[in-house]
């Protein structure tokens, strides 16, 4: 799933924006309070203690230093006799200069009787400082209560994300899958149903393959009795249409007894180091006068899995057996080749038939599937290509249809390697 189309994606940014905006709007309040409110209560303080201390360091220029040094303000005194001016530091700089630089500075005036005007600059950056871990106290605060709710709703959307992962492995086959319910909300009773909704599919299909497995049984004693019968009567064209029948009941049943015993075989996998090049050779060897034949690209050595060499060689069997069966007049050879890398094996089997439209690549998969016989696609019940598949997956592997760049099938088989 994409990032844009993943739900808790989306809240991880809208989480993000929100508290990007937070932040912003945590500054701008706190300015504008810094400004208004504390900016008035600090202007009234230093009112009063401006004019108390002016009334002192009027005519006193020992008394104006040593304030401007001790407080780290700029003191400015101008009376009718004279004009002195100290900088925050204590020293003394011109007057001019010193309200001049005031644009940094907090400038409050006080006027006497006598005509003396002194003027107090004090630095307010020093006071917005002592109220910056004000602001940082806030916005942690508040960014820490955004990421403890983002925690909070991430935990109430885990059951979605177990949900999605149940359905993941019912769209594979996978029926043993289990969504935990962990709440009786509406969520936990979706996941209490889902997990109903799958035990029913699963006990559906597991009573149909048993009655296939059962019928098919059944049906192959009456079959051999309707052979002895056959062979007592004497010969005729009906005769001749009636074994036909019977030997195409029998192909089939013998189809979906063998498609029972690879679903019980796959149940119980019994997994010995198989190298594929030297079975597909030797599966191979069993099409050996088939038109169109079978043309072999395998590896020296190195193609070792782990797998359960009957179950691989009816796959083997049953993918070239395809190959050659749906081939036209003009096709050439079955290539078949064996290719490995650092952690799995592949198969391919190339044929130059009729080919699988792209539409129905995934349905030929399903059981009892045969596709337009006008196309090519009469032979057979539908049951090989679904065979192959449970293999495959049995082993961990995958099995999937392309095009060659001209016409026919390529199937793929990918397989962990030894």
């Amino acid at each position: 799933m994409s990032a844009r189309s993943s739900l808790v994606s989306r809240f991880a940014a809208s989480t993000a924006i929100l508290a990007a905006l937070t932040v912003l709007l945590a500054t701008v309040f706190f300015a504008v309070i810094h400004r208004d409110f504390f900016g008035g209560q600090i202007d009234a303080t230093l009112k009063g203690f401006s004019d108390s201390m002016a009334e002192r360091v009027w005519d006193d220029p020992e008394l104006a230093q040593r304030v401007a040094r001790s407080h780290g303000i700029g003191i400015v005194v101008v009376t009718p006799e004279s004009r002195f001016a100290y900088g925050p530091d204590g020293e003394p700089v011109d007057p001019d200069e010193q309200l001049a630089a005031g644009w940094r500075y907090r400038r409050i005036d006080t006027r006497g009787p006598e005509g003396w005007q002194v003027s107090f600059l004090w630095d307010i950056v020093l006071f917005g400082r002592a109220h910056i871990p004000l602001l940082v106290g806030l916005i942690v605060s508040l960014l820490l209560l955004i990421g403890v709710t983002y925690v909070f709703q991430l935990g109430q959307l885990r059951p979605l994300r177990w949900l999605r992962t149940g359905v993941d492995a019912v769209s594979r086959g996978d029926f043993s899958s289990r969504v935990p319910v962990v709440r009786e909300d509406e969520i936990g009773q979706v996941a209490r149903a889902f997990n109903h909704m799958i035990g029913r599919v699963k006990q559906m299909l597991s009573d149909r393959e048993v009655l296939l497995a059962d019928v098919s049984h059944e049906l192959r004693s009456p079959l051999a009795r309707i052979k002895v019968a056959l062979e007592l009567l004497p010969e005729s064209e009906k005769r001749e249409a009636i074994a036909r029948d019977v030997r195409e009941m029998e192909a089939l049943t013998g189809a979906l007894l063998e498609r029972e015993r690879v679903r019980t075989k796959t149940a119980h996998l019994e997994a010995d180091l198989v190298d594929l090049a030297a079975l597909v050779r030797e599966v191979a060897c069993g099409f050996e006068g088939r038109s169109p034949g079978v043309e072999l690209t395998l590896p020296d050595s190195g193609a070792l899995l782990r797998a359960d060499r009957a179950l691989m060689r009816v796959l083997i069997q049953n993918l070239i057996d395809n190959a050659i069966k749906f081939s036209l007049p003009d096709s050439h050879s079955v290539e078949v080749s064996v290719r490995t890398a650092r952690d799995e094996v592949t198969l391919d089997i190339t044929d130059d038939g009729c080919g699988i439209p792209e539409a129905d690549a995934e349905r030929v998969f399903e059981p009892f599937v045969k596709l337009d016989p006008a196309r090519g696609h009469r032979a057979g019940y539908g049951l090989g290509l679904d065979l192959c598949r449970r293999i495959a997956e049995a082993h961990g592997g995958a099995i999937e249809i392309g095009r060659p760049a001209q016409r026919g099938t390529r199937v793929s088989v990918t397989l962990p390697s030894a």
